[in-house]
């Protein structure tokens, strides 16, 4: 269904990735509040911004989606369990906005890793294939930008392909931030070569591919259901070989907030990239993903709508 087009949503599209003066306007009142955010303690954003997350229960349909999900993952939960975990899956995708805009742009991001937590035989693992290429693959899952300035202070130099948000002073804020690490941020249109060339010459590139993809998909069951899948993934751990590795990292209480685990999920070997073998890597990597998730359900993005695109079948 589409949505309804709006007055606001026809203004929005007008300007779409474009600087002046009616898209400043329209990032404004975000942006001033991330600035204010920004000079609060810690303590205090991460509050706030749990409260924010949790209106995101005031949509019907998101709140109907992400209870949906959760049932679907763990069949035998309780209703009340279901909404115990929807609640904190919803605060923790606000405390993530507030990293990424709020509490990221004031730190030092090269000494952060000094409150990471590494899970056991983490660091191990990765110093294997430090200087190589690697394919670190991730799902929306505790703190993404952790994990990816992790990476960074670890040496991996990590490449990640983002779509950026339509308005063009948003875009460049969360820009601004994500170029502080030592890696790159690759724009969506023409990403697949430069990854290619990345991995080719040793450097890392991370993927968080666990939402409904739109062009072109493969369908990979995703806790039990098929799901419109990204290709990209797959097609780049067979064309050139590399090693993949599943990453993540949650939020937790303490000095070291952050907890920083990852495990190998496929060994390099190149393949041709045909359906059939797209599906059957992506389906590995959804395995692991999906165990991953459940260790954690609280932190996971349940609203998503996940089953959105289905095939033609259906």
């Amino acid at each position: 269904m589409k949505r309804k087009e709006t007055f606001r949503r026809k203004l929005r599209r007008s300007f779409k990735h474009k600087p002046g003066l009616i898209p400043w306007i329209l990032a404004f009142p975000q942006r001033g509040f991330f600035w204010l955010l920004g000079l609060l303690p810690e303590t205090w954003v991460y509050c706030i911004s749990s409260f924010l997350g949790r209106l995101a229960l005031l949509s019907r349909g998101r709140k109907e989606i992400g209870l949906a999900n959760i049932e679907l993952a763990n069949p035998g939960a309780s209703k009340e369990e279901c909404h115990r975990i929807l609640r904190a899956s919803c605060e923790h995708l606000g405390r993530s906005g507030a990293e990424a805009m709020a509490l990221w742009p004031r730190r030092d991001l090269s000494t952060l890793n000094e409150r990471v937590e590494f899970e056991n035989n983490a660091l191990e693992l990765l110093e294997q294939f430090q200087g190589k290429g690697v394919l670190f693959v991730q799902a929306h899952l505790g703190s993404i930008e952790m994990t990816t300035t992790a990476l960074a202070n670890l040496g991996f130099q990590p490449a990640t392909p983002m779509r950026r948000p339509s308005n063009w002073y948003l875009a460049e804020d969360l820009l601004e931030v994500r170029n502080r690490i030592k890696g790159e941020v690759l724009p969506r249109d023409g990403a697949l070569k430069r990854m290619l060339t990345k991995l080719q010459t040793g450097e890392s590139v991370v993927l968080t591919f666990d939402q409904n993809s739109h062009r072109k998909p493969i369908f990979v069951p995703w806790f039990g259901r098929l799901a419109a899948t990204e290709r990209t993934p797959a097609a780049l751990a067979l064309k050139t070989g590399v090693p993949v590795l599943l990453s993540w990292c949650t939020r937790q209480h303490g000095k070291r907030p952050f907890r920083f685990g990852c495990q190998l999920v496929r060994e390099g070997a190149t393949g041709p990239t045909t359906d059939e073998n797209l599906i059957e890597v992506t389906q590995a990597f959804h395995q692991a993903m999906e165990k991953v998730i459940l260790n954690c359900p609280e932190q996971y993005l349940w609203i998503h709508d996940r089953y959105r695109v289905r095939p033609e079948v259906e």
